[in-house]
């Protein structure tokens, strides 16, 4: 609703200047960027800024190519740019954005804390400013994963394949990729760890390390296999880890896929696929996947430029996808 308001007092502003001769070039430049956002609007086009931590990951590379063209269908035109996991970087970007006159920004952030006060500046300038992954303190809506049941659920299906295949060892290690740099992801690994251990009573975390792209997943998945080899069980905070680990289990030469699972989050085509020909990956969580979030993304972003009422904290699905069901939901979420 800020912005259309905005944009009727540049309208009036604009009406003011015909009437009486004068030029819009001597006026502020507030008033300048609310005219530009009244043209945008009678043009029937929107532009919508977003930034992302980190686009090697393979659900976010998902969710750009689904929004873009999703965002045309709606009358919006999106930009968007990498902050390869710098948040100084990232700010540089929302007020390049801001300058550009950008009518709403969407930001998932590297930091939290590090870009409250540019999303504050951007909302004072009458841009909407929308949330994803991490929780926001300056937004008007945010799109987000509940992180600790999120995770319990990929615990838990960890948990019963353990208990299985190796209910009558008397330990079974597992190692966990997880991502301590962001808040939200502690508390999925959290969730994680209390789904494995409230579930079974023979387990024992032996490794973790830090895995965001795929090619970390095939690092930590070849040293975890490497300093314990009797590892049975793999579980990973999200796609990119998930992805490279199935290939680092490969690579670290076990060939009996029955013998060893690896459970991961975000059900990736990649993921899916890799449930469906057998290999180590046994299950995934499914949050919607990157086109659902595209698309979530520009209807939240769409209904506050058009002056729809919005709850301000949606969030994902959690859904588990095994071989069970990995055959239905790829048909359903990649088909071509």
């Amino acid at each position: 609703m800020k912005k259309r308001i905005m944009s009727m007092f540049a309208a009036m502003f604009l009406l003011a200047g015909t009437i009486t001769g004068c030029s819009m070039d001597t006026d502020t430049a507030g008033t300048a960027k609310e005219t530009s956002a009244d043209t945008k609007s009678a043009a029937g086009e929107y532009k919508v800024g977003i930034t992302f931590s980190d686009l090697s990951n393979p659900v976010w590379a998902e969710l750009v190519k689904e929004a873009e063209t999703y965002a045309k269908e709606k009358g919006i035109s999106v930009t968007y740019v990498d902050a390869q996991s710098d948040a100084t970087k990232q700010v540089t970007q929302i007020e390049n954005f801001i300058q550009g006159d950008m009518d709403a920004i969407i930001v998932c952030a590297v930091e939290s804390n590090a870009v409250a006060d540019v999303t504050k500046k951007a909302q004072d300038a009458g841009i909407y400013v929308v949330g994803y992954t991490q929780t926001l303190e300056n937004c008007d809506a945010q799109y987000l994963v509940d992180p600790y049941n999120t995770g319990y659920a990929c615990g838990e299906r960890a948990a019963k394949w353990i208990n299985e295949n190796y209910g009558d060892e008397e330990v079974v290690e597992w190692a966990l990729m997880d991502l301590p740099e962001f808040p939200e992801i502690i508390e999925r690994a959290n969730g994680i760890k209390a789904g494995i251990s409230e579930n079974t009573t023979n387990t024992k975390l032996v490794a973790t390390a830090s895995a965001l792209t795929s090619e970390e997943g095939v690092k930590n998945a070849e040293t975890f296999l490497q300093a314990h080899p009797d590892i049975k069980a793999i579980c990973c905070i999200g796609g990119g880890g998930s992805v490279g680990g199935n290939e680092g289990i490969k690579s670290a030469g076990i060939s009996d896929f029955e013998t060893i699972g690896l459970f991961g989050i975000d059900a990736t085509e990649n993921e899916i696929l890799n449930i469906i020909n057998g290999d180590p990956q046994k299950s995934s969580v499914s949050l919607g996947g990157g086109k659902a979030h595209g698309r979530a993304l520009v209807d939240i972003t769409s209904d506050l430029l058009n002056g729809e009422t919005v709850e301000k904290d949606q969030y994902m699905p959690i859904d588990v996808i095994d071989s069970s069901n990995a055959q239905e939901y790829y048909d359903t979420i990649y088909a071509k």
